[in-house]
């Protein structure tokens, strides 16, 4: 199997597993604060640190290299902050102020860009021309899905506990998912940077999982109190389980894929949530069916389909300063 077969492979598998994740994280976002948001976000983000240590403690029993170099905790706690802070709560928080055929398609027009633009300036991947007119076709795609923004906001409405209906809320909604595109396109930036040098794709992940799960954790305790465990119905628990596993097995896939693929390539693959989720607020959370979405899914099937086919030259790490690994390397890593 070629490299760059395995990376789609990846990389797809991580779009439909993060779709699955964002279902259930929908099905959780029953109130529109940022406090709650925080707490959903901890709870997913267990199974991720789970399975991390484990293939952590499994490697380093193989006596292969199982944690990462020195240099590289502080940033990669930095970047687990950005990405648990600044993508997952915000994320989080957008779900249940604009929903998710809303809140997906917003993300990534700005995950699309920032990974793209990021990925040239630190780790020198070139934009090709294919890609660049992939790009204009699905950030096309996004602003026409979003076009359909107060249809979403109507459903979020009804099932909210303290939802206001106002145009403050659907650009708040805007910012929110705006922010979080961006933290997930600089801290996907870093992945790909750790990953594509001497470095295991559970090393470089644990410690982002790790420090969402530390961290989160203390600050839903600090804001909501420990009375907060036994407020969450067992309903709640299984679906933000579910959430977290589907996110886990996404989350490893995604580094996967970056093991192979640019950090453009990998965002364009997972780009395809966004004609997954508005089609799973429809089915699941009654968000109607609109010329918008019908048009932004077609966009989005077209634009990926114009992504290359041949692998894009990858230069040397520049993050890690690493020397490229052998193929029986990439394997190893990769089976994780």
């Amino acid at each position: 199997m070629s490299p760059v077969l395995k990376g789609t492979i990846f990389g797809v598998l991580s779009a439909v597993a993060y779709t699955a994740a964002n279902i259930s994280l929908r099905e959780a976002a029953v109130d529109n604060n940022a406090d709650w948001a925080i707490w959903i976000s901890a709870l997913k983000s267990v199974p991720a640190t789970i399975v991390g240590w484990t293939l952590v403690a499994y490697r380093g029993s193989k006596g292969l290299p199982a944690l990462p170099p020195q240099r590289l905790v502080i940033p990669l706690i930095l970047t687990g902050l950005l990405m648990q802070f600044g993508g997952n709560v915000m994320f989080q928080w957008s779900l249940s102020l604009g929903g998710l055929a809303f809140t997906v398609p917003v993300c990534f027009a700005t995950l699309l860009f920032t990974g793209a633009i990021l990925g040239r300036i630190f780790l020198d991947e070139a934009i090709t021309p294919r890609m660049f007119v992939s790009m204009i076709i699905l950030t096309a795609a996004i602003v026409v899905l979003s076009l359909g923004a107060h249809q979403a906001e109507e459903s979020v409405f009804e099932h909210m506990e303290h939802h206001t209906r106002s145009f403050v809320t659907v650009a708040m909604t805007i910012f929110v998912a705006c922010v979080a595109g961006c933290a997930y396109g600089g801290g996907g930036v870093m992945i790909r940077g750790t990953v594509r040098g001497e470095m295991s794709i559970s090393a470089s992940l644990v410690l982002i999982s790790t420090t969402g799960l530390v961290c989160l954790t203390g600050v839903a305790f600090y804001r909501l109190g420990f009375q907060i465990l036994w407020q969450t119905t067992p309903w709640q628990y299984l679906v933000m389980l579910v959430g977290g596993i589907m996110n886990a097995i996404a989350f490893f896939a995604i580094g996967a894929s970056m093991k192979y693929l640019t950090v453009t390539r990998v965002n364009l693959l997972n780009a395809s949530q966004t004609a997954m989720a508005a089609f799973a607020g429809v089915c699941f959370f009654d968000e109607q069916v609109t010329v918008w979405l019908l048009s932004g899914t077609a966009l989005t099937i077209g634009g990926l389909f114009l992504m290359e086919k041949k692998r894009p030259a990858i230069p040397n790490n520049t993050l890690t300063q690493a020397t490229p690994i052998s193929p029986e390397q990439q394997e190893c890593s990769t089976n994780e």
